[in-house]
């Protein structure tokens, strides 16, 4: 099974150019030789307020794709602005077009354009929550078998009873997370269910630790310790999050120990 994972990107660099646009600088770094398949992408823009006083007032936003010799319109939409909110526009063609390039620097510019002023205007400070940002659901193209040989630690399967790591897909939708988190939908949480015998919990892969490889023994040669050993995880990794926090802010972080990797005896 090939996963797909999340890529964030915060705005490097901004900046306004000769036509009144949010110039937008966005970093994305592949390892060499690396092929990544974008199954969707969003920019994040946050949009201020319209002056105009009546109620529904709408205006059209572009985003665009600069270049020496002019700029290509990426994607056209009327926004609603009569209160200041975030908006996304799906840039996944352009986003695997410059991935497929090889290139490490994203540009883009963004225009709101009511009467001569633009609404997707940023602030000066670095520190804005209204930072724009990208997001995109990305997967490696190719063989996968170099990535399933990667961890020693079993996975489940229809024969497997001993300590292994079964793999599950969460969808936040489906714990009622999906209205604070912005990026990913969900992820593979994965967890470790089975066996741990007493001949098998101390071997090498198996054992969580050279502590318990010692334990095993005491057991094996008949020293009560009064435990039995437990299928546990042995390695996590974090999970890249965007989300809101308590005050309304977009924030980007890395929660620790989301995923197990592999799974082992106590």
């Amino acid at each position: 099974m090939i996963r797909s994972v999340c890529l964030h990107s915060f705005v490097g660099e901004t900046g306004r150019n000769e036509k009144a646009s949010l110039s937008l600088s966005f970093q994305f770094l592949q390892e060499r030789g690396q092929s990544l398949q974008v199954i969707q992408s969003s920019l994040w823009v946050y949009v201020h307020s319209s002056d105009e006083s009546h109620r529904g007032s709408r205006i059209p936003a572009r985003v665009y794709l600069p270049a020496d010799d002019g700029r290509t319109l990426v994607i056209e939409k009327m926004l609603e602005v009569q209160e200041s909110n975030w908006h996304t526009f799906p840039v996944t063609r352009t986003l695997q077009a410059f991935l497929d390039g090889g290139r490490h620097r994203l540009h883009l510019e963004v225009s709101c354009d009511e009467g001569g002023r633009n609404l997707c205007f940023l602030e000066a400070s670095p520190d804005t929550p209204h930072q724009p940002f990208l997001v995109a659901q990305v997967r490696p193209r190719g063989d996968e078998t170099r990535h399933s040989l990667k961890k020693r630690s079993l996975r489940c399967g229809k024969d497997v009873t001993i300590c292994c790591k079964r793999d599950l897909y969460i969808n936040f939708k489906d714990i009622k997370w999906d209205e604070w988190i912005i990026a990913p939908d969900g992820y593979h949480m994965n967890y470790c269910v089975g066996q741990c015998p007493q001949h098998l919990s101390g071997s090498p892969g198996i054992a969580s630790s050279f502590h318990t490889s010692v334990f095993s023994q005491l057991k094996i040669n008949g020293i009560n310790t009064g435990t039995t050993s437990c299928c546990v995880p042995t390695e996590r990794r974090p999970l890249s999050m965007v989300f809101f926090d308590s005050q309304h802010s977009i924030v980007k972080m890395d929660i620790p120990d989301m995923i197990v990797e592999s799974c082992g005896c106590t």
